[in-house]
């Protein structure tokens, strides 16, 4: 059985693309700032971790604190639902760049002879849009494990 999407409503569209337009505009802004200054911001707060354990680049630390001055922990809606937390209700996600890989998988290409054009398969890497939500913006489910204790502790590290 073959499920078809619905297709979004006009002015869904128009929030979509409202979206876009200022994530554009900050990213700008974040682009505009030299390194000393990126790295700055980011040295002044901490450094953004993922609620996987990772810590976002010195870019996207600076798109979420430009959004979100007071984030020390994000992670994606599913990531969130995996630690054991839900997002709250109406909480607005923060947007980042995320990195992709499109075409073949990396241990399938391989390497194009010299001066062959190759199969057009090539991987290209590039990034999407994505949105994320700081540990403040999610509570604890009641059937999942707890990572406040972790959030506190990463907190504590960052000396937040």
């Amino acid at each position: 059985m073959k499920t078809t999407r619905r297709q979004p409503t006009a002015e869904q569209k128009q929030k979509a693309a409202d979206r876009r337009e200022r994530f554009t505009a900050l990213a700008q802004h974040v682009a505009a700032m030299s390194e000393d200054e990126r790295t700055a911001l980011v040295m002044k707060v901490g450094a953004i971790v993922t609620c996987a354990g990772r810590a976002l680049s010195v870019h996207n630390s600076c798109l979420v604190l430009t959004q979100l001055p007071t984030a020390s922990m994000v992670g994606g809606f599913w990531q969130w639902q995996d630690k054991g937390r839900k997002v709250k209700k109406g909480a607005v996600g923060l947007m980042i760049w995320i990195p992709t890989a499109r075409g073949e998988k990396a241990e399938d290409a391989a390497p194009v002879p010299e001066g062959d054009s190759g199969t057009g398969k090539e991987k290209r890497s590039g990034f999407i849009l994505g949105t994320v939500f700081d540990v403040t913006q999610t509570e604890p489910t009641h059937d999942g494990p707890g990572l406040d204790r972790r959030a506190a502790d990463a907190c504590a590290a960052s000396g937040r």
